[in-house]
């Protein structure tokens, strides 16, 4: 790299501290709010991962992952009190987000020319939902960080065997499974694309290993509350949000215990207040709402397979239908369909049946989109697909040279 293209990188990252710093002042979280706020009012107070009350008790949560509580939880301690635990959690997320760029960057360069990786580098930290989310009580920059070091790793690991790189790999890959319980599938499709290259089989086993290293005092304690063996359990709750009569491609909003839902989904009532006081309360109930969302898409598959299109366009695309505040400002909308746009176009024409880096990210990027498809889709989980269309969008570039760059 020239001491002119690290210039760009540091005005890139030094540009995106200003514009994260400015998205936390206007647009940032000014509270702890909804099922966050809950999780750790009561982790501090009653020393319990809960999110649900019954009866006046806290039942033990299977319900939500629980990296992101304890974060925030670890973070309010280290403050020993003083009043500034949302500004100190959002200038943590600006620290990752600014962390994940300079990640992306030496993705980018494993790649493509220096000065493709600076645009690449460029349009993720400047990717207004990116800069938006960084001042949001959520836990997406996380993930998203964690998403590039486990891409960032996998190559490492996929090019040759180095022990250092596999624990890393592995530990993006655990707190990513904390954090998202489903992503335990995007790992084990992971390891199975090594096998099948043929890579190192002790990387595979050791990075399985590692990974159940990291996950299970949370697998032993939830086998210990619930006798299942998981991190969480909210299929059920998930279907249902997304498949039910008055769902769209954003599911309807559902809280925790579904009142929104007693009205219109037969005895679902009467079955939730049979249940009482038990510990594995978050268990039966994830229970009922499957049993409920399965009996309705049983009643009309026609629907809800239509629906899981529709899902899955507005996912890869944008939702034409959506009902979120500010979604179709020009600033929302336009970098995301271009961005949609420039991967689906590098999927169509460079895909092929070889097994190889750029064909793993294909395949990465729609097994992700056809997961989330079956329940429903929320604007900010386009972010973490970013770094893989970031990728994608590159490989078009190098591919048909769409503007003057020296490329690899």
């Amino acid at each position: 790299m020239t001491k002119y293209q690290k210039i760009i990188i540091y005005l890139i990252l030094f540009f995106g501290l200003i514009l994260g710093l400015v998205s936390i002042f206007f647009f940032g979280d000014a509270h702890i709010d909804n099922e966050w706020g809950v999780m750790l009012d009561v982790l501090e107070k009653e020393n319990i991962l809960s999110i649900r009350r019954v009866e006046g008790e806290y039942v033990p949560n299977i319900f939500m992952p629980p990296l992101y509580p304890i974060f925030l939880f670890i973070v309010k301690k280290l403050l020993f009190g003083l009043d500034i635990l949302v500004i100190s959690i959002q200038l943590i997320q600006l620290l990752l987000f600014l962390l994940s760029a300079v990640i992306m960057n030496k993705i980018l360069i494993l790649f493509f020319s220096n000065n493709l990786a600076n645009f690449g580098t460029f349009i993720f930290t400047f990717f207004p939902l990116n800069l938006y989310a960084i001042g949001q009580i959520s836990s997406i920059i996380v993930q998203v960080f964690l998403i590039i070091s486990f891409i960032y790793f996998f190559i490492k690991i996929y090019e040759t065997y180095l022990f250092k790189n596999v624990v890393l790999f592995s530990l993006s890959a655990g707190f990513l499974m904390l954090l998202r319980g489903e992503f335990f599938i995007l790992f084990f499709f992971s390891l199975f694309y090594l096998f099948l290259k043929g890579k190192n089989f002790k990387s595979i086993i050791l990075s399985a290993l590692i990974t159940l290293l990291i996950i299970s005092p949370y697998l032993w304690r939830n086998y210990k509350i619930f006798n299942v063996i998981t991190i969480t359990k909210s299929t059920g709750f998930n279907l249902l949000k997304g498949n039910n009569p008055l769902s769209n491609v954003e599911g309807i909003p559902l809280s925790p215990d579904a009142s929104e839902l007693m009205k219109v989904v037969p005895r679902l009532e009467e079955e939730i207040n049979n249940i009482g006081l038990v510990k594995n309360y978050d268990l039966i109930i994830d229970k009922i709402f499957l049993s409920k969302a399965i009996n309705f898409i049983k009643e009309n598959p026609k629907k809800y397979i239509i629906l899981y299109f529709k899902k899955f366009l507005s996912f890869t695309f944008i939702d034409i239908e959506s009902k979120q505040p500010n979604y179709y400002s020009l600033f929302h909308t336009i970098p995301k369909i271009i961005i949609s746009i420039t991967t689906c176009l590098s999927a169509i024409t460079l895909f092929n049946f070889r097994l190889s880096l750029y064909n793993f990210f294909i395949l990465y990027y729609f097994l992700n989109i056809g997961l989330f498809s079956f329940f429903f889709i929320l604007p900010r989980y386009s972010l973490s697909l970013l770094p893989v269309q970031i990728i994608l969008s590159m490989f078009l570039i190098k591919k048909i040279k769409f503007f003057p760059l020296s490329l690899k």
